[in-house]
């Protein structure tokens, strides 16, 4: 599993320490925002952070070499929901904002996110750790009505 990672100034610290943390635990992750920038924008590190994630999804639907690898996305903003906000504007991106382990199981089972939202104010490292761990091994259901409701999503 490929974790991209970014964060802005207020979500940096706890990227920091998640990264870390998700490395010892085997996941491959690629960090968009490795220094630390005072006053950036969320806008700009969620846009870079789908560009990574939607050409993944794009070659994994299209067969090629990666597919069946799966790239997902973390971002981390203050509160979580700018970055989710950003992300969701763009096509084939799924972001969620989630606070506990069962939102998302839920986010993942029944609406297929591909990005996971947090908040750098108020998720702690350990359970943040705990919820990119859901998040990364949560299979998205294929029951019809959910796959239904994730096709009109677009």
């Amino acid at each position: 599993m490929k974790l991209i990672m970014a964060a802005d100034h207020a979500g940096y610290k706890l990227k920091q320490k998640l990264a870390a943390e998700l490395i010892k635990k085997g996941y491959e992750v690629m960090d968009l925002t490795p220094h630390y920038a005072e006053g950036d924008d969320y806008p700009g590190v969620a846009n870079s952070l789908v560009r990574f994630v939607a050409t993944s999804q794009r070659r994994n639907v299209l067969g090629t070499r990666d597919a069946g690898r799966g790239t997902m996305g973390v971002l981390i903003c203050g509160s979580g929901i700018g970055v989710c906000i950003a992300a969701n504007r763009h096509k084939g991106i799924r972001a969620g904002n989630a606070h506990d382990v069962a939102e998302v199981k839920l986010a993942r089972e029944h609406n297929d996110i591909n990005v996971l939202c947090l908040s750098g104010w108020k998720t702690k490292p350990a359970d943040a750790l705990k919820l990119v761990d859901a998040f990364a091994k949560t299979k998205t259901s294929t029951a019809a009505r959910h796959k239904r409701r994730i096709k009109q999503l677009g």
